[in-house]
């Protein structure tokens, strides 16, 4: 059966859709149209030149959160990535600006968003989970896949989701292994591959030894740092996706400072110190580096890799964007929605005075870094 393409358009910049969309069956609209009625499409291209082509965006995504949507923007419009950042939902979601002649690149991209499964145009995704003694907090694990299955099967399908078993000492490995199991088994839903690794550190490392490991061992074009607490919606993962894939930045980094729900007032004040402290070491525009929300691009964590130093543990983060400043990469920061979980394995008091005394030892191991 061939696929359903649906384009809005108000027909001002002539595209031959004939020959960029031979192989599926679309249908134009005007504007004006009922987005009630897209049930049936697996991709909606916006080709409109007027300004309210955002609050038709909004439209659709508020009724379908997981579809697709290609925008088309003039040439030289630069609102790209604050719309991204701006889109709710957990679809794909690209821009192009498009020029004369750019029929071709309008193919890819549809392509791409239709059969992310081809290698010629496909990114291969790692969302990596650092785990630590789960065994009481293993429900918040097990819905958080659940939760990830669904922007999985949905929009993403070549995430592969990798745990680090950062050197638990109860019964998550073993919990971990039967959820692999149950899942890797389930069928051929996600194209006969794998869904779920586990990779193990025999020591506990505070998270850094499972960035470090991930980066070492897992090879993938864009790759998710992530609690596994099911604090963080998808939507978030997805949008920072979909930022990456514009191509300009490098590293988004989450924050949470503002949306964070069932934070104490301990937590918040810390936090607030930390990032007055923090703020010289981070690149411009970044003012947080501690939420456990982050996504860089495979080139980019192996430049960062050589560096990375195991001992500065849930300083890690930090040491990530000092050295992503000192090498010039491209940071963003984003909000993102959080529920801080209870049961977390952090010492406020012992690991908040580690994480100063690793704020030097960071700054003193990259000062004098250089591209």
């Amino acid at each position: 059966m061939r696929e359903n393409v649906i384009i809005i358009e108000d027909s001002d910049r002539h595209i031959d859709y004939d020959s960029v969309l031979a192989f599926y069956e679309y249908k134009k609209v005007k504007p004006d149209f009922n987005m009630k009625n897209l049930s049936s499409y697996d991709l909606v291209i916006i080709d409109i030149k007027g300004g309210y082509f955002k609050d038709i965006v909004h439209n659709i995504r508020m009724i379908y959160p997981n579809i697709n949507i290609l925008l088309i923007l003039d040439y030289k419009d630069n609102r790209g990535m604050k719309i991204i950042e701006d889109v709710s939902g957990y679809g794909k979601f690209l821009i192009l600006n498009y020029k004369s002649g750019y029929q071709e690149i309008i193919a890819e991209k549809v392509q791409f968003m239709m059969h992310p499964e081809y290698p010629s145009k496909s990114f291969s995704i790692a969302i990596i989970i650092p785990i630590y003694n789960e065994e009481e907090r293993i429900s918040h694990v097990y819905r958080f896949i659940e939760k990830l299955k669904i922007l999985i099967e949905n929009s993403f399908i070549n995430i592969k989701i990798y745990f680090v078993n950062d050197g638990s000492d109860d019964n998550t490995d073993e919990l971990i292994s039967k959820l692999i199991k149950k899942n890797n088994s389930d069928g051929d839903y996600i194209y006969k591959n794998t869904l779920i690794e586990c990779k193990t550190i025999l020591k506990n490392t505070k998270k850094a030894g499972a960035y470090i490991e991930g980066i070492r061992n897992i090879n993938a074009d864009i790759y998710i740092f992530c609690d596994g607490d099911d604090s963080f919606e998808i939507n978030d993962i997805a949008k920072m996706i979909n930022l990456l894939e514009v191509g300009y930045y490098d590293i988004i980094a989450g924050t949470k400072d503002f949306s964070s729900k069932n934070r104490s007032m301990i937590r918040r004040i810390l936090s607030f110190f930390k990032r007055l402290l923090t703020k010289p070491l981070l690149p411009r525009g970044t003012y947080d580096a501690q939420t456990g929300l982050k996504a860089i691009k495979g080139e980019s964590a192996k430049l960062i890799f050589p560096y990375l130093e195991e001992e500065m543990g849930l300083a890690i983060d930090l040491e990530m964007l000092f050295i992503a400043k000192k090498l010039n990469l491209r940071t963003m920061q984003l909000p993102v929605n959080c529920i801080d979980r209870d049961g977390s394995h952090i010492d406020i008091v012992n690991d908040s005075i580690k994480y100063l005394k690793n704020i030097v030892k960071i700054y003193n191991a990259h000062k004098n870094l250089k591209i």
